[in-house]
């Protein structure tokens, strides 16, 4: 014969069980290199092509890409 505590926490177990929710999780796309590229280049061009923002810009134009595609 089982105690009643180890039979509330089996209730209690399957209960939280049964509210644990499961979600998928959409695979996360990236932008190309090559897209990357081309919207770096404009930003550069926008900023009126002043040097030793490479990263910056890359990283802005990777960012605004990935936001793009998951719209």
């Amino acid at each position: 014969m089982r105690s009643n505590k180890a039979v509330k926490e089996r209730i209690i177990g399957r209960k939280l069980e049964s509210q644990t929710k499961v979600r998928t999780v959409s695979p996360v796309r990236h932008p190309s290199d090559d897209e990357v590229r081309r919207r770096a280049f404009e930003i550069h061009v926008e900023r009126g092509g002043i040097r030793g923002y490479d990263l910056d810009d890359w990283l802005e134009a990777e960012k605004e890409l990935t936001q793009k595609m998951h719209r």
